[in-house]
Formats: structure tokens, sequence, C-alpha cells
């Protein structure tokens, strides 16, 4: 039953297919497919070659009744058109036809031969401009591309690139120009390539000789002013190179060298130029047939304004005079920004050998004229320094106010302090030495402040001092590069530099260091009689004189003479105020005499009391520690002069009115109102004998006080009134000649061992 096979026409309907089992149906199914595909491919086959035979006869009879149409159209017309004059217009129309077409192609080739070539020619100069090559060939093919343009412009079959071909035309022109520019900048010692360069400016721009020239002139000129703004050292000598070399070029190449140069571009058409033809990126060889007449005819025209000598030499002195302004103007820019006189003056060596040279050359009087305008403004750069390198405005007197700059040697600067200080010994006794010194001259912080103030003021005296001298002495021969003896004015413009501008260098600074001493002078003499830091300033005059001792040899510099006076009495004020007041106090006190001290017969004084002598151990404290420094001759007298004023008006005559009148004696006692011996002041009665001893010290006090305040060179003031108490009390005592000589003898001799315990009192003493 499974290999049974159903035949498909036994069966009814498509339901008794499914009455059998399943393989039986699949095998129907098989069956069935082959049988389909047999027949399609029957069918296929049969009804295919007849349709193709049929569709090929539809074609060909078509075509055929095309065909004939056409003949039919053709033979119609032939009948129509078979007459003479109809067949001579067609064979006329016809050549006609032969001609436009032929123009219209011969056009259309000519500006596409015309194009290649301006676009190989704005390549190619783009290419010269970039690799710096010869300017006049870029010009000369620049102008070539300027006629191509025109020429295709004007054709009726213009390129579609013809606007981008014109903007390139026009940058191109700028950048030709500019380098153009460039190259006359550049100075070369070729005059040929730059005859080259002006021409191919002249070509570009059509400009006329005397045009090329200014333009040639401002190029330079704008070159110069370019390095003129904030210049170096190098700059300079470069503006001053250029300067000369522009002289120098434009004698060489106007007019002479650039109307040859002119000449040689109207000689030939430009396409026949030997620069032109031998680029071969043209492809004249190749397009050369298609360009249009007057291309190949052009011929570059220049303008034959022809430059004269008068005409250059106008145009030269003009320009120098405005680049000779530029000069000075970078020199002086330059210049503002220097502070270092030695760097200004081998500038100006160098500016003035170069400027020399150039004078040398063309011996023109604006070039002296020139030179000596260069060395006022170097001169007037270099006054300006040493003015400044003279003055001592930063010099800060005002700083007396601060404490511990005045006449207070602080604690810490004992001279014995050195003896436990470590001084670093590398450098010998240097460091010791300088130690001593600061404190031996009192040189407190704010002294040494100004201290290295002054002593920078004096290096910058010194090195202008030095700097005028190397100028005295400068050889100019040993810089230049040509004979002293080409100048027509050489010994006075030697004479100018090594004299001349040396003594008026060396007279500004002298005025200039005689101005700040005074300035000083007149700061220190108009605050002399307020101030309260006398010492600061006479320790401060004292720095400024001994540094203008150190170059007065050099510059003799006079100064307005000083007077100390009202210093060295303020000092003596300052320092005697408190002594003084502690020894009136003390004299105005009743005391018993050291009568078992005295000597003699009768006894008499030998020694002063001992108010008197703690007196001048404080005072002479007070002047110790004012400073040592601070008691010249000049300040010890003022200061006994100080003493001597105040004694006498402090101890008046109220001071000894009570033991002038306890001295009126009765019958050799001395006495009171009363009759009773004398009271003191504790309440305790005195004898009447101590109060004659007591004027005895007092007189040998007084005598020993005019001793130590003596001036025999110099009569002080009051000295003669405190001669007149010691007459006063000498006379109460009434004391003979050899009592008077005895005390006078006396003391003298304790002067004479006492005075080392007052060294500062002994200056002016005599002995």
């Amino acid at each position: 039953m499974a290999g049974q096979i159903l035949d498909p026409q036994t069966l009814h309907s498509w339901e008794d297919a499914f009455q059998h089992p399943l393989p039986i149906v699949r095998k129907l199914e098989q069956q069935l497919r082959r049988n389909i595909d047999d027949n399609r491919q029957k069918l296929r086959s049969l009804v295919g070659a007849s349709y193709r035979d049929l569709l090929g006869t539809a074609e060909r009879i078509i075509e055929m009744d095309q065909q004939m149409e056409t003949v039919e159209t053709h033979l119609g017309d032939i009948g129509r058109k078979c007459n003479a004059r109809t067949i001579e217009r067609i064979s006329d129309n016809h050549s006609r036809m032969r001609k436009t077409s032929d123009a219209r192609h011969e056009d259309k080739h000519g500006t596409m031969a015309q194009t290649k070539i301006l676009q190989n020619a704005l390549n190619k100069v783009s290419r010269i401009i970039k690799a710096g090559g010869d300017a006049l060939q870029a010009s000369k093919l620049f102008v070539l591309a300027r006629l191509l343009y025109k020429s295709v412009s004007e054709s009726p079959q213009a390129p579609s690139v013809l606007e981008d071909l014109r903007r390139k035309l026009t940058m191109l022109r700028k950048k030709l120009l500019l380098y153009v520019e460039r190259m006359m900048r550049k100075p070369s010692a070729d005059k040929t390539l730059q005859a080259h360069t002006l021409s191919a400016y002249g070509l570009v721009t059509s400009s006329t000789p005397k045009d090329v020239l200014r333009h040639f002139l401002q190029v330079r000129y704008e070159q110069l002013d370019g390095k003129s703004d904030s210049p170096s050292e190098a700059d300079i000598l470069q503006m001053l190179d250029l300067f000369s070399q522009t002289l120098l070029d434009t004698r060489d190449l106007f007019p002479r060298r650039f109307a040859e140069s002119l000449a040689q571009l109207a000689k030939v058409p430009l396409l026949q130029d030997d620069q032109v033809r031998s680029v071969f990126e043209l492809n004249l060889d190749i397009y050369g047939g298609w360009l249009a007449a007057d291309v190949q005819a052009f011929t570059p025209w220049v303008r034959h304004e022809q430059l004269t000598t008068s005409e250059v030499n106008e145009a030269i002195q003009s320009w120098t005079g405005q680049a000779q302004d530029c000069l000075l103007n970078g020199v002086q820019d330059h210049l503002h920004t220097q502070r270092d006189a030695q760097t200004i003056v081998h500038t100006r060596r160098k500016v003035l050998s170069k400027y020399m040279g150039l004078n040398s050359k063309f011996r023109n009087d604006t070039h002296l004229k020139a030179i000596n305008a260069m060395r006022e403004v170097f001169m007037k750069r270099l006054e300006e320094l040493v003015a400044e390198a003279a003055a001592i405005s930063n010099f800060a007197l005002a700083e007396a106010g601060i404490p511990g700059s005045d006449n207070q040697v602080p604690e810490q600067q004992i001279i014995w302090d050195l003896a436990s200080r470590d001084l670093d010994p590398s450098q010998g006794a240097l460091l010791f030495r300088q130690s001593v010194i600061q404190i031996r001259q009192g040189r407190s912080f704010s002294i040494q402040r100004e201290i290295e103030k002054l002593d920078s003021w004096t290096s910058r005296i010194l090195k202008s001092l030095d700097l005028v001298d190397d100028m005295r002495t400068r050889r100019w021969d040993m810089d230049i590069d040509f004979q002293l003896e080409d100048l027509d004015n050489s010994d006075s413009s030697m004479e100018a530099l090594n004299k001349v501008d040396p003594n008026q260098l060396q007279d500004k600074l002298h005025d200039a260091t005689e101005a700040s001493l005074g300035r000083v002078i007149d700061h220190i003499q108009s605050v002399a009689s307020s101030t309260e830091h006398a010492g600061f300033y006479l320790r401060t005059w004292r720095e400024v004189d001994r540094r203008h001792r150190v170059f007065q040899d050099r510059l003799r510099v006079s100064t307005a003479q000083i007077s100390l006076t009202v210093l060295h009495r303020n000092i003596a004020r300052s320092v005697s105020a408190g002594p003084i007041d502690e020894y009136v106090r003390s004299a105005k006190t009743p005391s018993r005499a050291a009568v078992t001290l005295w000597d003699g017969s009768p006894p008499l004084p030998v020694q002063p009391s001992p108010a008197t002598f703690r007196f001048f151990i404080t005072l002479h404290r007070a002047m110790s520690a004012a400073g040592d420094d601070l008691w010249s001759p000049e300040a010890v007298r003022e200061l006994k002069g100080v003493l001597i004023e105040t004694l006498v008006t402090r101890l008046d005559d109220l001071a000894f009115s009570r033991l002038v009148q306890d001295s009126e004696r009765t019958n050799g006692h001395l006495e009171n109102a009363d009759g009773n011996d004398e009271i003191m002041s504790n309440g305790i009665h005195e004898p009447v004998a101590s109060t004659r001893d007591r004027l005895l010290q007092n007189l040998f006090d007084m005598q020993y006080l005019s001793r130590i305040c003596s001036d025999p060179g110099k009569e002080k003031p009051g000295l003669g009134e405190l001669g007149g108490i010691v007459e006063t009390i000498k006379t109460q005592l009434e004391l003979d000649d050899s009592m008077n000589e005895r005390m006078k003898k006396s003391t003298s001799e304790y002067w004479k061992r006492t005075y080392l315990l007052f060294g500062l009192l002994a200056p002016g003493s005599g002995d």
C-alpha cells in the first residue's frame, strides 16, 4: 500500500486525494509538481520561438515605412531645388559657414592659450617672490600677465576663471611692490641688481625717474624711522650704516645707472626679452602662436623724463636733513634709557667715529653740523648723568629725628666691648680697624646709613672724573678706518672731542657738586639754631667734608664757609645743663672746708672742693656719653664759654651774698646781726673762722674753674665776669700778693696733676 502511486486523473476532487495515507499523498504531490514543471517548459519553448519571429517582422515593417517616407521627402526636395541659382546660393552659404566655424575655433583656442600663459606667469611671479629672485624679471612677467588679462577680458569667449585671475592679479601686484620695497631696503654691493630693482618699480607703477628716486629715499627713510623707536646701540649703528649706504647708493645709482637700466627695457618687445623667454613654464613655443598680435608686439614703455644731477643732489640734501633728524631722535631715545655714563661714552665714540667716516667721504658742511649736533646730544645726556651723580638729594638729613641717631652713642658701642666681640680674622685687622673707627667716630646706625649714601656719592663723582680723564686721553685714530687728515677740520674736531667736551663735562660736574655741597650747608645752617640733634649734623658734616677732601685735588670744588658754632653751642648747652644744675645746688649749700688738707703757712687750699671736682667729673662723663668725636677744639671752647656764661648767671651775687656779709668782722671775729656765732642751715652754730675758710675754698674753686675754662688763644664771652667774682672774693679776704701767688700756683699745679682725668677738656686749655 505504501508503494502504491495514485493516478491523478482517477480523482474527482481534491478531497479524494486525502483519503489515502500521508506517504501516498506526499508522492502524489511530488508527481503533480513534476508534471507541472514539464508542461511549463514545453509551453515556454513553443510560445517563445514564434514570438521572437513576430517581433522581428514587426520592427522590419516599421523601419521600411520610415525609410520610404524619408526617400519620398528627399525626392520631393530634389525636385523642387533642381536649379542653378539655388545650387550657387547653397555653395556660398556653405563656404561662409565654414569660415565662421574656423574663426570661432581660432578665438577659442587663442583665449585658452592666453589664459594658460596668464596663469603660468602669475604662478612664476609668486615663485620668484618666495625664492627672492630677480625683481625685474618678476615685474616683466607681471606686465605680461597684465597684458594677457586685458586681451582675455576683451575676448567674446572669456573663460569662467577671469574673475579669479583679476583678484589674483591685484593681490600679486601688492606682493610684488612689497617685494620690490624689501629689495630696496636691502643693501647690496651689486649695483646692477639694485638698478634692476628700481627699474622693476618703475615698470610696475609706470613712475617717472624722479618718482622712483623719491620712493627709494622714502623707503630708506621709513627703514630708518622703524629702527628709531626705542633703539639699542646696535640699532643706532645699523641706522648709521643704512644712512651712509643710502647716500652712497643714491649717488651711484642716480641718474646714470638707473637711466641705463630703463633704456634696456625699451629695446626689444617683451615676449622677445631673454628673461621672459627663459621661463620655460610659460610654454611660449607651444602657446606663443595663439597670442594676439598686440601682445606679441608689446614693448615696455618707460617715461623719458631724465633726472639731472642737480635734482639728485637736491633730493639727497632734503632726505639727508630728515634722516639726520631721525638719527638724532633715535639717539636721544636710546640715551634716555641709559643710566651708565661709561656706556654712553662708548656709544658716543662708535657713533661719532662712523659719522666722521661719512664726513670724510662726502666732505659736506651738512654732515659737519650733524656731527656737532650729535655731540651736543651726547653731552646733554652726559651732563644730566654727572649732575645726578653729583647730587645728594637722597641724603636724608631729616633722619636726625630718629632716636639714637643724634649725639647719643648706643651703649653697646663702647670701645672695650671689642675685646669680647667675635671678629673674623680672615681679612687681617681690617674688620677690627673698621669697628674701632665706627665707635671712635660715633657712627651710629643712622650715621652709617648716611655714610653709605656718601660713599656712593663719592664713588659716583670719582667715576665721573675718571670718565672725563678717559675722554681727554681717548685716541680717535684707533677707532676709525680712515686717516684723520682726510677731514677738512680734523684739528678742530679733535680739539672738540678731546678737550672742549671733557672740559664742559667737568665744569658741569664741578657746578653740580658745588651746588650739592651748598644745599647741604644751607640745610645744616638753617636747622642749626633749632635742632635737638646737633651731634647728628656735626657728624654728618664731618663725613661730607672728609669725602670732599677725597676729590678736592681733582675737582677743585669751593664750598661756602660753614659755621658750626651754633651746633657746638647747642651740644655744649645740652651736655652741661645737668652738671651745672647739680653744681649750683651744691655751691649754694653751706659746707665746711677741708682745712686739714690745706698746705703752707698760713694754710691755703691746694685742691678744689668735692662739689667742684664732682662737677667736672660729671661734666666729663656727659661729654663722653655724647661722643668723644664731637669735642673738637672749637667745640671745647664753646663748651667752656657756655660754662662761664651759665655759671656767671647762676652764681650771681645772691649766691655769695651771705658769705660776703658774714665776712664782716668785729675785732677779727665774724658775727651776725645779733652778735652771735653764725648759724648754719642745719641749725648748728658754725665757728666764725669756717666762713673765711669757705671763702678761701670758693676762691680756689673759682680760680680752678677759670684755669680750666680759660682760652689763651681766644677771649671767651663771660670770662671777665667770672674773673670779677674771683676779684670780689679776693677783696673780701684781703689776701696779700704772696698768698695770691700761692693760690694761683696751687691751682695750676693741681690742674697739671689732674688734667688727664678730664682729657676732653684739655684741648684749648693751655699749659
